[in-house]
C-alpha cells in the first residue's frame, strides 16, 4: 500500500467527505455532523497508521501532477521520506484520538447550534496531514496557510469575548509574519534551479554562498520558531491556546506546534545540509531561553489553560535544545552523537503530543464543569471526576519527566547527548552543553513543582466553589480519549524501544547513523548508546522496577489497613474552617518562586481591605481580597519599544498625506528624479 495513495484518496475522501456532508446536513442534525467528523478523523488516522506500518517507513518519493504550466513552484508533490512518515504517525495517532474525544467535548456547541466547530476541526486536521506530506514548496505553503487560517477561526470562535478576538489577531499577525519568513527562505533556495520540489532545493543548497545559506537558515528559524512558540516569538501562544475550545487547544499544542519542529528539522538537515557550528549554538541558546521562560511563567499562572500553554513553550524549548545539540554534533563530524540528540528531539515531540493532548483534554473537562479557567475556583474534583483526575495525574507525572512515564525517557536521552560532548574534544561544546544540562535539570524540578500545584489545587482538598462541587466526569468518548493517551504515556515509558525502533529510518536518513535497540520482546527496552555517551541503559526495566515498587508499597498499605480510609474532623482550634480560607491557593503556592525573581516577574500586588476597618491602622486592617499581577519583561523590553518606534515612524510618515494634489505631484517628481540620478551614477548610464 502506498502512502501517497492513502493521502490523496483515503484520507482526503474520508475526512474531506465528512466535511462536505457535514456542511450539507440540515441544521437540526448537528450531533450527526459531530459524530461524522469524529468517525472521519478516526478512520483516516487508522488508515494512515496502517499504511505507514505496511510501508515500513520506506522513503519512496512520488510526484503527482500539479500546476507546473503556471509555475515550476506550483507542483503538487508528496514527500514520502522517513521523517515525514514519523510526523504523519504523530499527527494521525494523536489527531485520531482527539477526534473521538471531541465528540463528547463538542456536544455543548451542538446544543447551541454551533456545529461549525466540528467542520473547522476536520479541515484543520486535514491541513496538518498535508503539511507533513508535502514534497513541494507550493503544497507545503498552501497546507501551512490552511492550517493557520482554520486554527485562527477556531481561536476566535468565542468572538463575543474581546480577549478571544485580541488573541486571534495576535496569532494571525505573527503567523503571517512567520509565513513571510518561510517564503523568503524557500525563495533563496529555489532561486538557482527555479524548481519548488524539496529534492531540488536540497540538491542546489550546497552550492550557495555561505552567507546566503545562513540567511535562509535564519529565515527558517524565525518562521518555524514562531509556529513552535519559541521565545521571543511566543507571544501568540499563551493567548491563542486558552481562547480556543479545549479539544482544539489539545490539537494546537500537541500537534500543530510540532509542525514548527518538523519544518525546522526538514530545513536544517535535509534542505540546507551541514553548516557552520554557530547554527547549532544559536538553536541551543534559543531553546534554553524558551525552557526557562516557559516554566517560570507557568509557575506564576493560575489560569489552568494558560499554565498548560506556557509549558508548551518549555517543552518546545527542550525539543529545540535537542535539535540544536544534534546540529552541533552533525556539523562537527559526530553523526552517531547527532543521531542520539535527534532521537531525543523526535521522541520528545511524540511524548509531548501525547501528554499535552491528555492534559488539555482533562483541563478542558475541568474548565467546562467549573465554568472558569481560574484554578482558585476548583478543589476536590478528583472525587466527582475520578477518571479525569487520575489521567491528569498521569499527564502531570509524564510532563515532569518522572519515571515510569514517557517524558522521562526522552529527557534522559537528551542528558546522555549533553554528557557525550566530553568525548568530542571541543571545550566550547562541553561548556555550552553542560550549561544546557543544568538548565534542563532546573526546568525539570520547576515543572514538577508547578504540576504539584496544578494537580493539588484542582483535584485535592475540598471544592472552593459550588460549580466545582457539582462537577461530573465527561461523556464516554472523552473519557476513552484521556484513558488511551494516559496508557500510551505509560507504555512508551516502559517500552521506549518501540519508538526508538521506528526512529531508526528517520535518523539514518537525516544523520547517517541511528540509536541501536535490542532484539526480541525484552530487547525493546535495551538501548545501546554511541561510544562516549555511556554504556547500555535498560530504560524499560528501570521503569518496570519503579512501577513494581509503587504497586508493592500500595499493596502492603492496603493490607495493613483493611478497613480502608476514614474521614475525621480535623482539629481547628475551635474555629469553623472553610475551603476558601484554609486551602492552599495557586497564587500562594507560586508566590515563593515569584519572590525569588522579582526582576523577571515584575509583580504588582493589589490588596482590598474591609470597609469597616478603614479607620484603623493599616497593619490591623483585614484584607478582603489579594491579587498579584505578573508583568511580561519580554513585552516590556522588546515588543513595546519596537511597537513604539513603529508608531512614531508611522506618525511622521502620516504627515506626508496632506490631501493636496500638488504635494503628491511633487513626491512623484522627486522620486523620478532620484531614480534617474541613481541609474546615471550607479547603473552606468541610461
Amino acid at each position: 500500500m502506498s502512502i501517497s495513495w492513502l493521502l490523496y484518496s483515503a484520507t482526503l475522501l474520508v475526512l474531506g467527505g465528512g466535511i462536505l456532508v457535514g456542511i450539507a446536513a440540515p441544521g437540526d442534525h448537528g450531533r450527526r455532523v459531530l459524530i461524522l467528523c469524529g468517525v472521519a478523523g478516526l478512520v483516516g488516522s487508522v488508515q494512515a497508521i496502517l499504511a505507514l506500518a505496511g510501508a515500513g517507513f520506506a522513503a519512496r518519493g512520488v510526484q503527482l501532477p500539479g500546476f507546473t504550466s503556471l509555475s515550476p513552484l506550483m507542483d503538487l508533490g508528496v514527500q514520502e521520506s522517513a521523517l515525514s512518515a514519523f510526523f504523519l504517525l504523530l499527527v494521525c495517532l494523536v489527531g485520531g484520538v482527539l477526534s473521538v474525544a471531541s465528540v463528547g467535548y463538542l456536544e455543548r456547541y451542538v446544543k447551541e447550534r454551533r456545529e461549525e466547530v466540528a467542520l473547522l476541526w476536520a479541515g484543520f486536521f486535514l491541513c496538518l496531514i498535508f503539511v507533513v506530506s508535502a514534497g513541494t514548496v507550493f503544497l507545503f505553503l498552501v497546507a501551512w496557510e490552511g492550517m493557520t487560517l482554520l486554527s485562527y477561526f477556531l481561536v476566535i470562535h468565542e468572538h463575543a469575548d474581546p480577549g478571544a478576538r485580541r488573541a486571534g489577531q495576535t496569532y494571525l499577525l505573527m503567523s503571517h509574519g512567520a509565513t513571510a519568513a518561510l517564503l523568503f527562505g524557500f525563495l533563496i533556495l529555489a532561486a538557482p534551479s527555479g524548481n519548488g520540489s524539496f529534492t531540488a532545493l536540497a540538491s542546489t543548497a550546497g552550492g550557495l554562498d555561505p552567507t546566503v545559506r545562513s540567511a535562509a537558515f535564519l529565515a527558517f528559524l524565525v518562521g518555524f520558531g514562531t509556529k513552535a512558540g519559541l521565545v521571543p516569538l511566543h507571544r501568540w501562544l499563551p493567548a491563542a491556546h486558552p481562547a480556543a475550545p479545549s479539544n482544539v487547544s489539545a490539537l494546537m499544542s500537541g500537534v500543530m506546534i510540532k509542525m514548527g519542529v518538523y519544518g525546522f528539522v526538514l530545513a536544517g538537515f535535509v534542505l540546507l545540509g551541514p553548516g557552520p557550528v554557530w547554527w547549532g549554538y544559536l538553536v541551543v541558546g534559543v531553546g534554553a531561553v524558551s525552557v526557562l521562560v516557559g516554566v517560570l511563567y507557568a509557575i506564576a499562572e493560575h489560569d489552568l489553560k494558560k499554565l498548560l500553554a506556557f509549558h508548551s513553550i518549555e517543552n518546545l524549548g527542550i525539543i529545540f535544545l535537542a535539535v540544536g545539540t544534534a546540529l552541533l554534533f552533525w556539523d562537527s563530524g559526530f553523526p552517531a552523537l547527532a543521531a542520539l540528540a535527534l532521537a531525543a528531539a523526535l521522541f520528545h515531540s511524540l511524548n509531548h503530543a501525547l501528554f499535552k493532548g491528555l492534559l488539555f483534554l482533562g483541563g478542558g473537562a475541568v474548565v467546562g464543569e467549573a465554568g472558569t479557567r481560574d484554578m482558585e475556583q476548583y478543589g476536590g474534583m478528583i472525587r466527582s471526576m475520578p477518571v479525569v483526575g487520575a489521567t491528569f495525574l498521569v499527564g502531570a507525572l509524564a510532563i515532569s519527566a518522572l519515571p515510569p512515564f514517557n517524558g522521562f525517557v526522552s529527557e534522559w536521552l537528551l542528558f546522555h547527548a549533553f554528557f557525550a560532548s566530553f568525548s568530542t574534544g571541543s571545550q566550547g561544546m562541553e561548556l555550552v552543553l553542560t550549561l544546557a544540562a543544568a538548565i534542563l535539570a532546573l526546568a525539570g524540578g520547576l515543572a514538577a513543582y508547578c504540576f504539584v500545584k496544578a494537580f493539588a489545587v484542582t483535584f485535592l482538598a475540598r471544592p472552593r466553589s459550588p460549580a466545582a462541587g457539582r462537577a461530573r466526569d465527561p461523556p464516554p468518548s472523552l473519557r476513552a480519549g484521556v484513558a488511551f493517551l494516559a496508557s500510551a504515556c505509560l507504555l512508551l515509558g516502559v517500552l521506549p524501544g518501540i519508538v526508538l525502533g521506528l526512529l531508526a529510518s528517520p535518523l539514518t536518513e537525516l544523520t547517517g547513523a541511528s540509536v541501536p535497540v535490542g532484539e526480541g520482546l525484552a530487547g525493546w527496552a535495551d538501548v545501546t548508546l554511541p561510544s562516549g555517551a555511556g554504556s547500555s541503559m535498560v530504560l524499560g526495566l528501570v521503569a518496570l522496577l519503579m512501577a513494581g515498587g509503587v504497586g508493592l508499597t500500595w499493596g502492603l498499605y492496603r493490607r495493613s489497613h483493611p478497613g480502608g480510609f476514614r474521614t475525621e474532623r480535623a482539629w481547628d482550634c475551635g474555629l469553623e474552617p472553610t475551603p476558601v480560607a484554609t486551602a492552599y491557593t495557586a497564587l500562594g503556592y507560586g508566590s515563593s518562586i515569584v519572590r525569588l525573581a522579582p526582576g523577571f516577574y515584575r509583580p504588582r500586588e493589589r490588596k482590598e481591605y474591609d470597609v469597616g476597618a478603614a479607620a484603623g491602622p493599616v497593619e490591623l486592617r483585614r484584607i478582603r481580597a489579594y491579587s498579584v499581577q505578573i508583568g511580561d519583561p519580554i513585552r516590556h523590553y522588546l515588543y513595546a519599544p519596537v511597537v513604539g518606534a513603529g508608531l512614531a515612524v508611522a506618525r511622521q510618515v502620516g504627515r506626508l498625506q496632506s490631501g493636496r494634489i500638488r504635494a503628491y505631484l511633487t513626491y512623484l517628481f522627486l522620486t523620478l528624479l532620484a531614480l534617474l540620478v541613481w541609474v546615471r551614477f550607479a547603473g552606468g548610464g541610461v
